[in-house]
């Protein structure tokens, strides 16, 4: 069997999963499936639905060892990190069974939420159970069936993930994985028979399949990139700005859309915030993912480890200057891990201020009397954002100015709520936000009922 696809444990460098694309003719005969599914699921009572999302739910918990040892040694995730997606994912499935698109009374009609049929779900390798849940769960939730092309380096949970479900009592059809590489992903938004595309990765992917699905007008919901913000002003708390900043630009190994890429700091505190900063990630431990004192894990693999030393070798070649860098531990010795590092003296308009670096490379700016808030808005993303004061005039003007679709006040720019809708404007998303109820807004049709009390018996 030829390999198409393969997975690699990026500390030991073993082979974790491999299996072949996907042909055009197999995806032709899943689409195929996947529309003669869905009518019939869509038409299952709600209670049904939501008794094997919970089904897989309680499925997902009896496995979490399994599956969360599975994240760790496919993508280099911490074993914590791992095992709180797991969890994660079991929690989601329980919310959207109890939380299904509800037909609303309002001035007179009923407006109802309707299935669009086929969804394509198309996701990353790094979030790589929780972020395609919050795609198929909504989706199977509304009566839609959902066919899956995950990331070549996440195919193996993707396969775990679906057979579950397929445990949990989904009919045949519903949920199908599809591996396969970025023809597949655009066989599948070309397709006229998908009716929606939910789609996670970086912008200049998302914006080849929005051209591909934009001729037919098909639903899109497109979760992208960002260079993330944080804001420091003068009176804010530094050492509480300190550690939330260096969580989220190290959390995953820095290889989280909603990371910390650039510190902006009132000149006033920036000598002490460095030194914050600096003490915090001197102190990290870069360790293997699996033990339990590890603060940052490997990367996905060492061409991502190379690409980020890439990265920060131009930087440094352009002016940038090393403020402080993380230590590998002794165990640490494989070619896929990167000490996190703290950047300073690069200006703006560098590529570091402007363009999306999937690693744990954190740039420090000073801002005096400047308008902070088009220097944190340069580069037209627009995914996270933090600020820390305790100047509610700041948290005001923050909240008007800031182009993010999510921002942390005093707090880490990374975390995310359940219930609460969750994406980016700009470059970082399209307007369909994932979370809770929002999500259905990308997997169904809005329907207003105007009944006019015409219906009745005649004699």
């Amino acid at each position: 069997m030829a390999v198409d696809v393969r997975s690699c444990n990026p500390v030991t460098g073993e082979v974790v999963y491999s299996t072949r694309a996907v042909t055009r003719g197999e995806l032709d005969s899943a689409l195929m499936t996947a529309v003669d599914a869905w009518p019939a699921w869509a038409a299952t009572p709600v209670a049904q639905r939501a008794q094997i999302l919970n089904a897989f739910a309680d499925l997902v918990d009896e496995h979490r060892d399994r599956l969360a040892t599975s994240i760790t040694a496919e993508v280099g995730k911490r074993s914590s990190d791992s095992a709180a997606e797991v969890e994660w994912t079991a929690l989601s499935a329980r919310w959207y069974a109890e939380h299904p698109p509800e037909e609303e009374e309002f001035a007179g009609a009923l407006i109802c939420r309707v299935p669009l049929g086929v969804i394509a779900a198309v996701t990353p390798w790094n979030v790589p159970l929780v972020t395609p849940s919050w795609k198929w769960l909504p989706a199977l939730m509304a009566g839609n069936a959902v066919v899956w092309k995950p990331s070549e380096l996440a195919t193996g949970i993707a396969v775990e993930a679906a057979s579950l479900f397929e445990q949990a009592g989904l009919p045949p059809g519903l949920l199908q994985v599809l591996p396969g590489g970025a023809d597949v992903a655009r066989w599948l938004c070309a397709d006229p028979r998908v009716a929606g595309v939910h789609f996670t990765g970086s912008t200049r992917a998302g914006r080849a399949l929005n051209q591909l699905v934009a001729p037919r007008f098909a639903r899109i919901a497109l979760e992208m990139g960002g260079v993330n913000a944080a804001v420091v002003f003068a009176d804010a708390d530094l050492e509480r700005a300190a550690e939330a900043i260096i969580a989220s630009a190290t959390a995953l190994a820095g290889q989280k859309c909603t990371a910390v890429r650039r510190v902006l700091v009132h000149r006033e505190v920036a000598t002490v915030l460095t030194d914050e900063l600096r003490r915090r990630m001197e102190n990290l431990v870069v360790g293997a993912p699996g033990c339990d004192g590890t603060d940052v894990g490997s990367m996905v693999s060492g061409a991502a480890r190379r690409s980020a030393e890439a990265t920060l070798d131009a930087a440094v070649s352009r002016g940038a200057s090393v403020l402080a860098r993380a230590k590998r531990s002794q165990d640490a010795t494989a070619e896929a891990y990167f000490p996190p590092v703290l950047l300073g003296d690069l200006p703006l308009g560098d590529p570091l201020t402007t363009e999306e670096v999937f690693a744990p490379i954190l740039l420090l700016e000073v801002f005096d009397g400047q308008d902070v808030w088009s220097r944190a808005n340069i580069g037209g993303y627009g995914l996270s954002g933090a600020v820390y004061t305790t100047d509610p005039t700041m948290v005001a003007q923050a909240r008007q100015r800031l182009s993010v679709g999510v921002l942390a006040v005093n707090g880490r720019s990374d975390a995310v709520g359940l219930e609460q809708p969750f994406g980016g404007r700009g470059l970082s998303g399209n307007g369909r936000p994932e979370g809770g109820s929002y999500a259905y807004s990308a997997v169904t049709d809005t329907v207003v009922v105007y009944d006019h009390g015409m219906l009745r018996h005649e004699k």
